[in-house]
């Protein structure tokens, strides 16, 4: 039987941390973050599980197009016109839409979302890796969305023995609380699990997106070079106050990667957490004529701790609205 860890108020204290003692604090998900740890000893206890192989190659490659340079120049043009009635940073981002497929295809075909890969997590022992599970359907509201997170881990090599069993962890948002479970039961998110798994709700590159109606606030905080790029800095403040800091390239208007912080325990000092985001391969960027980062890394403090890659990417999924509501299979 999995235990949890008693709760740490030291910078171990991560997203979604899967810690085996001793081990430095490790992320989850920008994805999901819970402040979930759990010993080696549970672990290696475990019944005996098959191990599930990652899944492979892209289930959609779809022939559907997102707008090139060519089109992004007319589109700017456009904007530069109606300026008059745009902030500096609403025009960027407004173009930004338009790189990711428009405003009216995003809420479209990403209202019932189902995205799966793989994903690694550093740990001092060495890394965690195995299958990961997002689903997600959308509200009125980003930060009302319905989210779940499935993940299947394995021990890293150095720590594994002939009959240890997998880690299944599930944690999910059903629009006003975090639950979660592992292996099948049912525990306690720890304090703290609310606010980092529901932080990809306001904090991830969506949330520039749909700034319009969330009502969030953009503000413009000048040009920058990063690694030979050209960007703009934008900042969003949503309208409970959360702060974040979206790098967007100045030529083709994708997220490059964004920063922000939370406060994670209360009296310590707020956890740093940047995400990288990656479009290639190319064949598998575009979903229904719109753009997805099909690679993800996370830093935390400015080390790093995730990395997520997609591999199966459906929109407009058929999604049970129960599967956020309580545990079951999917």
């Amino acid at each position: 039987m999995l235990k949890l860890l008693k709760k740490s108020g030291s910078r171990s204290l991560t997203p979604i941390g899967f810690t085996l003692s001793s081990t430095r604090g490790v992320a989850i998900v920008a994805l999901t973050v819970a402040l979930i740890v759990v010993s080696y000893a549970a672990v290696l206890a475990a019944p005996q599980r098959t191990n599930r192989t990652p899944a492979g190659e892209p289930e959609r490659k779809d022939d559907s197009k997102v707008p090139d340079a060519k089109a992004l120049e007319k589109a700017k043009k456009q904007e530069s016109a109606a300026q008059v009635k745009l902030t500096q940073a609403e025009g960027i981002v407004e173009l930004a839409l338009i790189a990711y497929g428009g405003r009216k295809q995003l809420e479209t075909v990403r209202a019932a979302i189902q995205e799966s890969g793989s994903i690694r997590l550093a740990t001092d022992q060495g890394d965690l890796s195995g299958n990961y599970v997002l689903r997600s359907l959308r509200k009125e509201k980003s930060w009302q969305d319905l989210l779940r997170v499935d993940l299947e881990l394995s021990a890293p090599e150095a720590a594994q023995t002939p009959n240890a069993a997998p880690i299944k962890y599930v944690i999910g948002f059903n629009g006003a609380s975090v639950w979660s479970a592992q292996n099948g039961q049912y525990v306690n998110p720890r304090s703290g699990a609310d606010v980092a798994f529901r932080a990809q709700l306001t904090h991830e590159y969506m949330a520039l997106l749909r700034y319009r109606e969330d009502g969030s606030k953009l503000d413009y905080i000048g040009p920058e070079t990063v690694v030979g790029v050209d960007t703009n800095v934008i900042e969003l403040t949503t309208q409970g106050g959360d702060k974040t800091r979206f790098w967007l390239s100045s030529k083709t208007y994708r997220v490059l990667h964004c920063e922000y912080e939370l406060k994670l325990v209360e009296g310590q000092p707020p956890t740093k957490y940047r995400i990288d985001y990656y479009y290639t391969p190319n064949s598998a960027a575009v979903v229904q004529n719109t753009l997805v980062p099909v690679r993800r890394e996370m830093k935390q403090d400015g080390k790093f701790v995730q990395e997520i890659k997609l591999t199966n990417i459906t929109y407009s999924a058929k999604l049970d609205p129960e599967v956020f509501q309580h545990l079951q299979e999917q």
